[in-house]
This record gives structure tokens, C-alpha cells and sequence, in this order.
């Protein structure tokens, strides 16, 4: 094989492929490798927004939802609010179907990959020398994906730990849940934990048990999952996925020269909430026709303020967050908290979002 390239991507995930998908489009005559040490892809779930104002992930990647809802409820104790989010939908896709048709794209425009471990990665004045188990290969650019997240986040600085749990269950009878349950809250001591739960038919549904902390306490986490578990009596478990998303005041898009990170680790993850594949996919298409030493990620200003607003909101008050949830989507105008979550407020949608909010508890946190 060629040791010399104009791009490398580390990693395989999903930010990578996004990217090269639309890149590899308008440059088709730069040769790109792309290391990734696991063969096997991950078995989960990723879901997002989409409708009117936000990039549409059928027409631009050919990927399809598994599950759209157009219905979405939260709750707390006995309180539920169900909203109908039209003409916005809520949609969930297999993580797995996602990689693999990015792959084929991009496998047929003739890009390799391969299943080797990076050991070493080392910019110079004119390329950047990428050590692996299988040899040393040569970039003009790295794309790196490789999760060293947590060493650029400044932990004096409030951040919590996004991290959950999740069980794909079958039961014999029909559950009767028809709309998405983004967030039905559940008591915990010192952080913020819900059940998320999203019903595939009539009789199989996934319940994640995720929670917001400080730190990461997955053996608190798995006894909560399991007492969420209960209620639905008997079932056949099909998976379990688990996994961590750091939200961080502190961690932005960071680039050198000639080395260019993404996903959690380009800052790409929205402080308040970890959403990232609305970010992941809109930035790859504005990226398409740059060069690659322009390439940057840039957060939107306002709604970033407002993101660590909500953030140390979390992370000082977490006895609050449900209160702050629930006011959010009690709004009279639930499509601009949607267009505040995936990222594309306008100033009269952050107004709606600012008024929805209880005051007292984010002022507090703004000067904290």
C-alpha cells in the first residue's frame, strides 16, 4: 500500500464519515486513507431532528430512520406533557445501517480503509507522520476522531458526564406507547436522571437509562435501569448499548496546521444536551468545498451562551433540571424550542426560549 496521502481519517465514526461522504464528492482526485482499529461496528441507536430549516439526512447521505414519531412527551412524578411537533419529526436510526451505507459511498469512490491501531501521531512543518501496528503512513491533513476528549477539557470549569444505559426489549403484548418519551425523569441523589424511551411497535421498545453527573456512576446507573426495567413485567431482552458523552463549558474546536479534530473531540457535542448529528452532518456539507487548511468548526455564539447558561444550570442546580425541562416544553411554541435544540434558532425562537425559563434558577447560573 501507498504510505503517502493528502488526507487521513482516524476513525471510522460517524463525524469522519460524514465528512468524507460530501468531501470526497467535489475532490475527487486526492487520495485519503482512513484508519480504524475495530472491525466490528457498534449495535445502537442514534436519533435526531428533522424538518423545515435543518439539512435533510435522506437527500444529502441517503440515510433512513428506522422510527419517525411526530409526537414527543416528557414527564415527571404524574405530570406528563405530550406535544405534538409538527411539522418537525423526531426520527431514530441503526447506527450501524448508518456507517455502513457511508461506507459503501465512499468505498466506491475508491477510498480505503484499514483495520489498524494508531500509536503515534506527529505533525511537521509539511505533513503528519501517523504511526500504526501495520506501518507509518504520511498525510498532508489528518481528520482525527480518536477519543482524547476529555484531555482538552479544562475540569475547573463546570462539565458533566452524559452517560446512559439502554435495553432494546420484546414483550408479548402491545406496551401502548405510541409517542417518543425524550425525558421522564426519575429520582436520583445529586444528579439529574431519566428515562428515555422510544417504541419501535407495538410490542419491542428501547428504555435507556441516562443520566447527567459529575461523575460516572454505572453501578448506580444499571440498579436505576433495572428498577425502570420492572415496570414493563415480562419481556425478552434484545440488546444493550451503553455509552458516555462529556459536556463541557470548556471544550471547543481546537485545530493546528495540519491536524483537524471531530466529533466529541472537535467540540462538536452541544454542551446542554450532547446532541452532535445534526452539528456533525451540517458541518460536513459547509465543508465540502473549502481546502482543508480552512476547515473550522464554529459554534453559533448566541446559542452557545445560552448552552453554558444551561449547562451550569445542571450542573449547580440539579434538583431544578426537571423544572427547567418541563417549562421548555410546556412553551406555547414547541417548534422553536425544537429549532433551539437542533441548533438553527432564529432571535425570536431564543426569545420564546428565554421566557420559558425559569428565571430565577438560570440567572443564578448565569453568575455562577
Amino acid at each position: 500500500m501507498d504510505k503517502m496521502f493528502d488526507l487521513i481519517l482516524i476513525g471510522r465514526g460517524l463525524s469522519n464519515l460524514l465528512f468524507i461522504s460530501q468531501y470526497s464528492k467535489t475532490h475527487q482526485n486526492i487520495k485519503i486513507l482512513i484508519l480504524e482499529k475495530n472491525k466490528k461496528i457498534d449495535e445502537r441507536f442514534i436519533s435526531t431532528w428533522q424538518g423545515p430549516g435543518l439539512i435533510d439526512l435522506k437527500n444529502e447521505y441517503n440515510i433512513f430512520p428506522i422510527k419517525s414519531f411526530n409526537e414527543i412527551s416528557v414527564s415527571e412524578k404524574n405530570y406528563k406533557i405530550k406535544r405534538k411537533i409538527n411539522p418537525y419529526k423526531y426520527n431514530t436510526y441503526q447506527y450501524s445501517e448508518i456507517i455502513n451505507v457511508l461506507l459503501k459511498q465512499i468505498k466506491a469512490r475508491g477510498i480505503k480503509i484499514l483495520y489498524s491501531e494508531v500509536s503515534e501521531i506527529k505533525e511537521n512543518k509539511s505533513y503528519v507522520s501517523v504511526s500504526t501496528n501495520k506501518g507509518v503512513y504520511k498525510s498532508k491533513y489528518v481528520l482525527n476522531s480518536s477519543p482524547h476528549h476529555e484531555t482538552n477539557i479544562d475540569k475547573s470549569k463546570p462539565m458533566l458526564y452524559q452517560y446512559f444505559i439502554g435495553t432494546t426489549i420484546k414483550k408479548d403484548k402491545d406496551h401502548n406507547i405510541n409517542e417518543c418519551q425524550l425525558m421522564n425523569f426519575i429520582h436520583a441523589d445529586k444528579e439529574i436522571a431519566f428515562n428515555y424511551v422510544i417504541p419501535f411497535n407495538k410490542n419491542s421498545l428501547l428504555i435507556e437509562t441516562t443520566a447527567f453527573g459529575r461523575l460516572k456512576n454505572f453501578d448506580n446507573l444499571q440498579k436505576l435501569h433495572q428498577i425502570s426495567l420492572t415496570q414493563y413485567k415480562t419481556f425478552k431482552s434484545l440488546s444493550v448499548e451503553k455509552g458516555i458523552i462529556p459536556m463541557s463549558i470548556s471544550q471547543s474546536f481546537k485545530r493546528t496546521n495540519r491536524i483537524i479534530p471531530t466529533g466529541i473531540s472537535g467540540g462538536f457535542a452541544r454542551p446542554s444536551s450532547g446532541y452532535l448529528f445534526l452539528r456533525a452532518a451540517t458541518w460536513a456539507k459547509e465543508s465540502k468545498n473549502m481546502n482543508l487548511n480552512q476547515i473550522v468548526f464554529k459554534e453559533k455564539i448566541v446559542t452557545h451562551f445560552l448552552d453554558k447558561v444551561f449547562l451550569k444550570a445542571c450542573y449547580f442546580y440539579p434538583e431544578f433540571a426537571p423544572k427547567i425541562f418541563m417549562n421548555l416544553f410546556k412553551a406555547k411554541c414547541i417548534q422553536s424550542i425544537i429549532r433551539f435544540l437542533a441548533d438553527i434558532p432564529s432571535y425570536k425562537d431564543l426569545i420564546h426560549l428565554i421566557k420559558n425559563t425559569p428565571k430565577k434558577i438560570m440567572i443564578y447560573a448565569l453568575f455562577k
